[in-house]
């Protein structure tokens, strides 16, 4: 009985206990769905969808300790979208990678509310368009992303999250793409 109020008592403290205020580095992988997106090319608008999943790292440092900490680092992004246009079905695949930055709240709860933005390095789309084939651009420096979200503690060092982005990118010929994204993700803080 008394090994079992040890680890009960073990188990509380270390899952009460903020872990990303002692996290120098963390890193995570996420998925989710890219919905209520537009791309506008000219004067048209198309509606945009589809699923997304990515990987994030930061290097982390407290600016008022155990309350705010920032972290930079960088992501990885790959979304496959899809549109019609013209009666035309269009599959669009987006690979991404880049700059990240992270602003969080370090409550003394399991909660973290976090901001968290970032600016692709570079930009990669495969378009293919049934029946007629496929083209590829790439751009550096072309999109953004901003938005909100909150890690879940689940253990000293594990995290779990959900966010929502927006994410804005130019492309060729005049087109611009506009998507809302919703991830749920896990991140190891070390």
């Amino acid at each position: 009985m008394k090994k079992l109020i040890v680890i009960i008592a073990a188990f509380t403290v270390l899952v009460f206990v903020p872990s990303a205020s002692f996290a120098i580095v963390d890193l995570g992988v996420y998925g989710g769905y890219s919905f209520g997106g537009e791309i506008e090319v000219g004067n048209e608008t198309y509606d945009v969808m589809g699923p997304e999943y990515g990987f994030i790292g930061h290097l982390n440092g407290s600016v008022i300790p155990m309350i705010l900490s920032l972290g930079i680092g960088g992501f990885y992004q790959k979304s496959t979208l899809q549109y019609e246009a013209d009666n035309t079905d269009f599959d669009l695949d987006k690979t991404i990678y880049g700059l990240d930055a992270i602003a969080m709240l370090e409550l003394p709860i399991l909660i973290h509310p976090y901001l968290r933005g970032g600016i692709a390095i570079n930009e990669k789309l495969d378009i293919d368009i049934s029946g007629v084939g496929s083209e590829s651009y790439e751009k550096k420096f072309n999109s953004y992303y901003f938005g909100i979200g909150a890690a879940f503690t689940v253990f000293p060092m594990v995290q779990v999250f959900g966010e929502y982005l927006y994410n804005y990118s130019k492309q060729e010929e005049d087109a611009v793409l506009k998507t809302n994204s919703v991830h749920v993700g896990a991140r190891v803080n070390i």
